[in-house]
């Protein structure tokens, strides 16, 4: 019996042993509330995605040209230049003078033929008296038929002579006049090949003009881009400054190039585009405007290629979010997925936030994405 009674007791302690140590390892064990101590580490202000218009665009590249480029040069001949008064760059108005030849030799030759002329006209007018006399006496014998018709040549022939002498200083003026070199129109002196003391020879190339100043963007589209681009489609070339300009579609080219099949659409630009004819430059055609969901361009970070944005949960816990973006302009990105119009977005201080972190949102923060930026 005894020996009954003391087993019985040793097997209440085993049991009352196991017990305890199972509730102190559950105890040890049991998950306490994720940042339930944790305290939050980084202060960050969060905006809202806004809406904005983004352009839809089609990238190109091309060259900056004039728009009309005018040679210019001279039809005078064996003439020697004295006077160059126009220099690359030059703004010039409509008429005028943009080099002086020597002109000393045809003006003495003019001042002959204009001796000529007077002369031409005395011996018109004596012609004329003498031929008038004959037709008065034509009728009573004085004269022959011979004489009045000798007389009547004789005033027909210096009536030609004095044309001639007449054509002569004409001719004579207008080789004077292309001694003088005058802009056909109002614009930009591109190019210049005139200097002092060179021989002008009619068709050789003095200076170029762009007309205006108007230079236009020589953009280069495949066919599959270019066939829906027509004129009057507004298109921003980028600067190197990082600005931009805008311009319109003059014409698209009706032809394509064989060899790289490519088109050309001629793009209008401002005078004050700060561009060189020559240059280089990229843009893009702007086809249409979208709305769409647009987030500071620091809110948007990037992770193995791939955009991310911090979002805040109403615990104040950030959650990365990965999103689809879309154009990018003027500071703001489009947002094609990943947050919706009510996500708490981290904007300052997003470079500094690990996932699951615990933070704090700033009272100043705005309570929408200010996309005054937006066109």
């Amino acid at each position: 019996m005894k020996r009954y009674i003391l087993g019985a007791a040793a097997g209440a302690m085993a049991l009352s042993a196991t017990a305890f140590f199972l509730s102190g390892r559950d105890t040890a064990t049991a998950p306490e509330p994720r940042h339930a101590a944790q305290s939050a580490s980084i202060t960050v202000n969060v905006v809202t995605p806004a809406p904005g218009t983004f352009d839809r665009a089609i990238a190109a590249t091309g060259t900056v040209m004039p728009r009309d480029e005018l040679i210019i040069g001279s039809d005078a001949s064996g003439v020697r230049l004295v006077e160059v008064l126009a220099e690359v760059g030059t703004v010039v108005r409509k008429g005028q003078l943009l080099a002086r030849a020597d002109d000393s030799q045809l003006r003495t030759q003019l001042a002959q033929h204009e001796a000529l002329v007077k002369q031409a006209e005395v011996e018109l007018t004596q012609a004329r008296a003498n031929l008038e006399r004959a037709e008065k006496l034509k009728d009573s014998g004085v004269y022959s038929i011979e004489t009045y018709q000798t007389r009547k040549t004789a005033a027909d022939a210096a009536a030609a002579k004095l044309e001639l002498a007449i054509a002569q200083r004409r001719e004579l003026e207008v080789k004077i006049g292309h001694t003088r070199v005058y802009a056909p129109a109002a614009g930009v002196i591109s190019k210049k090949s005139a200097t002092v003391g060179a021989v002008v020879q009619p068709g050789i190339e003095m200076f170029r003009m762009i007309r205006e100043g108007e230079l236009e963007w020589l953009a280069e589209l495949p066919s599959h881009s270019i066939s829906t681009v027509r004129p009057g489609t507004r298109a921003r070339i980028a600067l190197d400054d990082g600005n931009s300009v805008e311009g319109k579609v003059r014409i698209v080219a009706p032809t394509m190039d064989a060899a790289t099949r490519n088109g050309l659409v001629h793009v209008t630009l401002p005078k004050d585009a700060r561009l060189k004819s020559g240059a280089h430059a990229r843009g893009e055609i702007l086809m249409s405007n979208a709305q769409a969901l647009a987030l500071p361009e620091a809110s948007v970070l990037a992770r193995d290629g791939f955009p991310f944005v911090y979002v805040v949960g109403p615990d104040n816990v950030a959650r990365l979010a990965k999103v689809e973006t879309g154009a990018r302009q003027r500071g703001y990105v489009e947002i094609v997925s990943g947050v919706t119009a009510d996500s708490r977005v981290v904007s300052t201080g997003a470079g500094f936030v690990k996932d699951g972190d615990l933070v704090r949102v700033s009272p100043q923060s705005p309570r929408v994405a200010d996309a005054g930026g937006r066109s």
